[in-house]
């Protein structure tokens, strides 16, 4: 075996081990996350329309929504997930609904398992919200239970990661432009006053 082929052997143990402990770092974020996203739950239920709002907004299920996406997001009162600390790859989505013309049931309910490589989602992909839950679909759910949920509230304001990097780049600009408005009035204030001509 050549040196390349030990280091990057070494390499892919470094990289599993990186990816176990990630995943310890997610199972105890959510486990201290869990009263906050209950209190949050709580809230939200006083914002009409909170959660057909938030999914809608994201471009995966936003982008090309049929009728009855449409409908049954307008419809949606609560939308939960539920993590299982001994399974970090479980995942159960509850989504409650006001009586409807698109389904019989008040309640959906779906269970699924993911991997680690089932986070890399292609955004460029659309799918449906209301076939999610008949379907095997784990990108989908990925989306919904790994990067809606967690970010509800921004993704309700209509905020992205992209909006983000925006905005920074933004207020960097307006610093860096208010630093020179500052150095220029200090460079004027330094300009020693010219001397009255003598006549």
């Amino acid at each position: 075996m050549s040196s390349e082929d030990i280091i990057e052997e070494q390499l892919q143990s470094l990289q599993q081990e990186a990816s176990e402990v990630m995943e310890k770092v997610q199972v105890y974020q959510r486990k201290v996350m869990t009263p906050v996203w209950e209190k949050r739950r709580e809230m939200i239920k006083k914002i009409p329309g909170f959660w057909g709002t938030a999914i809608g907004n994201h471009s995966v299920f936003g982008a090309a929504p049929s009728e009855e996406d449409v409908e049954a997001l307008e419809n949606l009162t609560d939308f939960h997930v539920e993590f299982d600390e001994a399974n970090p790859n479980y995942r159960k989505v509850i989504a409650s609904f006001k009586k409807n013309n698109v389904f019989k049931n008040e309640t959906l309910t779906k269970s699924n398992k993911r991997k680690a490589e089932d986070n890399e989602n292609d955004e460029s992909t659309t799918y449906s919200f209301l076939d999610w839950f008949g379907d095997d679909s784990i990108a989908a759910g990925v989306v919904l239970t790994d990067h809606i949920f967690p970010d509800a509230v921004e993704f309700y304001k209509g905020i992205d990661e992209d909006d983000s990097d925006d905005e920074d780049l933004e207020r960097e600009i307006e610093l860096v432009s208010e630093d020179e408005e500052d150095d220029e009035e200090d460079e004027e204030e330094e300009k020693p006053k010219a001397k009255k001509s003598r006549k």
